[in-house]
């Protein structure tokens, strides 16, 4: 049992299941049993999340604003839960008036759900909730809360109700279909199965489903210490199974495995590999598997902040960040800033078009360097969406040098992820501020927007150009230990 459980004979808060425990067991058995069975530390909430709540609770007001006579909201502002579950049932009963955040309780006490708004048209009921989410009908979880809502409707006060509605991020009403009710008996089946477990559930999601969960720490810090295989990028979820079933769990068994016991197929591929990545964890070493193909040249050091929302934001890039670097000079970055709104987005393009399109003439063999597929492919939104000049895309295509492709295909590292926040630290290098990362850069982008005091929209750009800075410097880093350490390198010298 994790040494952070309560201990026998603890009294301990009731366990109760709701919406959130729901679509935990479906997410991840391991996060449900630590948040309801132990007192594991959990990491403090990202900034990032602090303002999508902050943005839903406005969004939930706003829709409150909909509904005339509305009472509430109740849940965490009036009284035990009893207390509120009584008084929810009797203005379902006596009265018809909406109900904002009342609360549902099963009669055994253990299910429990607090619906965002339950309203009467004539003698239909129907539950409305506010959601962020563009898409809410293709969400299956959201299907799963409302089948909750649902089931302790018909049993707490013998009603059905008539219809689901969600109101999305953009104001939209969408009706949604509830879990049938085979899913969500199934489900809650395996929320009572995850807390009746007396040990701590073993299974590790993939890194990037992890990075986000507050236990991941915890988590990841444990299968460290074991040498779990799920360390391994090599090593995908789906294929766990079949190497537990030769009895390969940790990176020792995986080096010791000959793959050709392994299925023929993908997972046999990926162990042959896996087997040299599990040797350069054992070790802390770098794994070679090519040397890498790096430009000589001109190059431009390139990289974007955007927001969480996608092509749907004001702003989709609200930083354009470059480093022009010619041989034998240091770079210096210049960052391209969007004013808040439609005119500042196309005026941040039009600038970054400009300066872009400057640097291609002035150096038409510079290879523009990025981290992943993300910088390419918002060029060509933009140039879709807010236009460009001709052969534009064409010649930024040609330049752009995905520097994490390269390093993927010549080299394997002791890492649980190939994030340029994990593999640059590796090579040496630190951000000035260690806890800025790109959902930290969303975080201050939408503080300065909101803030009416110019001094601390000041200070959070002034952030966000030090992050991008250290991003493309982070860039630099990485390209220079490719250049030095690969096999037959000549060893560190100046420049990029």
């Amino acid at each position: 049992m994790s040494d952070t459980a309560h201990p026998p004979g603890a009294e301990r808060r009731p366990v109760r299941i709701t919406s959130q425990a729901l679509v935990q067991v479906a997410d991840c058995r391991r996060r449900l049993w630590l948040a309801n069975l132990t007192r594991t530390p959990m990491a403090p909430l990202p900034e990032h999340v602090v303002v999508l709540r902050e943005r839903a609770r406005e969004h939930e007001r706003a829709v409150a604003g909909r509904f005339a006579d509305l009472a509430g909201p109740f849940w965490k502002h009036d009284g035990p839960l009893s207390e509120v579950a009584a008084e929810t049932l009797r203005l379902l009963r006596e009265t018809r008036r909406p109900i904002w955040r009342g609360a549902l309780v099963s009669a055994d006490g253990r299910r429990v759900a607090h619906p965002g708004f339950l309203s009467w048209e004539g003698d239909d009921l129907v539950v409305t909730e506010a959601r962020l989410a563009l898409r809410p009908d293709a969400r299956a979880d959201f299907a799963l809360q409302l089948a909750h809502v649902r089931d302790l409707l018909v049993e707490t006060a013998g009603i059905t109700p008539a219809r689901f509605d969600i109101v999305n991020g953009e104001g939209e009403t969408l009706v949604v279909e509830p879990a049938t009710e085979a899913r969500y008996a199934s489900v809650v089946r395996a929320v009572d199965a995850t807390l009746a477990e007396p040990e701590e559930p073993t299974e590790l999601r993939a890194h990037s489903n992890c990075k986000r969960c507050p236990y991941y720490e915890h988590c990841w810090d444990m299968a460290e210490r074991d040498g779990r295989i799920e360390l391994l990028p090599e090593v995908q979820s789906a294929h766990v199974p079949e190497y537990h079933a030769l009895g390969v769990r940790t990176l020792a068994d995986l080096v010791a495995l000959d793959p050709e016991r392994l299925p023929a197929g993908p997972v046999r591929g990926s162990a042959k590999q896996a087997k040299v990545v599990a040797s350069a964890w054992i070790e802390k070493r770098a794994a070679w598997l090519q040397p890498p193909m790096l430009p000589a040249g001109p190059l431009v050091w390139f990289d974007l902040e955007g927001d969480s929302l996608g092509e749907k934001a004001e702003n989709p890039i609200y930083l354009w960040g470059v480093a022009l670097e010619l041989p034998g000079a240091e770079p210096a970055a210049e960052a391209i800033i969007a004013e808040m709104g439609a005119d500042g987005d196309r005026a941040a393009w039009e600038k970054f078009v400009a300066r872009a399109n400057a640097i291609l003439d002035s150096h038409p063999d510079a290879r523009w360097v990025h981290w992943d597929a993300f910088e390419p492919l918002w060029i060509e939104r933009y140039a879709a969406r807010l236009g460009a000049p001709e052969g534009f895309v064409k010649r930024m295509k040609s330049a752009c040098f995905d520097l994490k492709r390269v390093l993927d295909r010549c080299v394997r590292l002791p890492l649980r992820s190939y994030s340029i926040k994990h593999v640059a630290p590796w090579m040496g290098f630190e951000w000035r501020n260690p806890d800025s990362g790109s959902e930290w850069s969303v975080a201050q982008f939408h503080r300065a927007r909101e803030t009416d005091d110019p001094t601390e929209r000041e200070r959070r750009v002034a952030a966000l150009i030090e992050y991008n800075e250290d991003d493309l410097w982070a860039m630099r880093a990485v390209w220079r230990w490719l250049r030095e350490h690969a096999p037959g390198a000549p060893g560190p010298s100046g420049g990029a």
